[in-house]
């Protein structure tokens, strides 16, 4: 008996972890922040790129 609820637990939380997966964009960022430090105005303009990884199943736009 004990087996059997231990199987039926068991393929339960299975089905539920599969179904709580979603094909939602989602996006990831290399580096979500970058520091630029001690910035002059005179030394004029500072930028940065920031990469991203769609790793979602859908696109993000």
């Amino acid at each position: 008996m004990k087996k059997y609820i231990f199987s039926f637990i068991l393929i339960t939380f299975v089905f539920y972890q599969v179904s709580s997966q979603t094909l939602d964009p989602n996006i990831s960022f290399d580096s979500p922040v970058h520091d630029f430090e001690k910035l002059k105005e005179e030394e004029g303009k500072v930028t940065h790129n920031f990469e991203f990884t769609n790793t979602g199943g859908k696109p993000l736009i």
